[in-house]
Formats: structure tokens, C-alpha cells, sequence
């Protein structure tokens, strides 16, 4: 049997079909990475939303009524100092219930969520 030397043709056509299935492992790749951001993303604005309207509840009332769900929302989508400011308001309110310090920490908690929820929605900040 004779081996036969590849052409010009058959190199250009190998390489052809090598960039082809290159191009389409990169692209699936991209698109993973684009699917799952646009999921966090959307956690993480129902969350920002949803401790908005709690907020305003809790301001209103001041009462932690639905505390504990927003403070899941926090750890699994917040970041670093977001948890840590839920994990303090935790914090006073085990230690001392009736503290008023929590509100004030809601407070801070607040205007950094709520300059985040536009930031990432690309809005302008909004004056405190």
C-alpha cells in the first residue's frame, strides 16, 4: 500500500476542518459563560429588588417580618460586604432585639444595593 503525500488542497482542507471544529468548542464555551452570566444576573437583581421592597416594609413597620429570606438571597448572591452587613443586622438582632441599630445598618445596606441594582442596570446613581 502506498502512502501518498498530502497536496497543498488536502493541507488547506485539514486545516480548514481543524478551525471550523475549533471555532465551534469556542463558541459553545462563550455561550455557556453568557447563559450563566445572564442567570446570575437575574438572581441577583430579583434579590436587590426584593431587599429594596423589604426595606421599605421593615422601615415602615419596624419589623425583620421575611428577614430570613432576604438574608439567604445575601449569601448566595451578595457580595463580600453586602453579606457582611446582613450578617451584622443578624448579629444585633439575636443579641439584642430591640437595638435600633439594625435599621440604621438596613439603612447603609440600602443605599449600597440600591447604587448597585443601578449600577448594574447601567443607570445613574441617585442622590442620597
Amino acid at each position: 500500500m502506498e502512502i501518498k503525500e498530502l497536496e497543498v488542497r488536502d493541507w488547506i482542507l485539514l486545516g480548514s476542518a481543524l478551525i471550523v471544529v475549533i471555532g465551534w468548542f469556542v463558541d459553545g464555551l462563550l455561550n455557556r459563560r453568557h447563559e450563566i452570566a445572564k442567570l446570575r444576573a437575574e438572581h441577583r437583581i430579583d434579590t436587590l429588588k426584593n431587599f429594596i421592597s423589604f426595606f421599605v416594609e421593615a422601615n415602615e413597620k419596624k419589623s425583620l417580618d421575611k428577614f430570613n429570606d432576604i438574608q439567604v438571597q445575601f449569601y448566595l448572591y451578595g457580595y463580600k460586604d453586602e453579606v457582611a452587613l446582613i450578617k451584622h443586622v443578624t448579629d444585633i438582632v439575636t443579641t439584642d432585639p430591640n437595638n435600633p441599630e439594625w435599621l440604621s445598618t438596613l439603612k447603609q445596606l440600602n443605599i449600597l444595593v440600591r447604587n448597585r441594582l443601578r449600577k448594574e442596570l447601567r443607570l445613574p446613581k441617585v442622590k442620597s
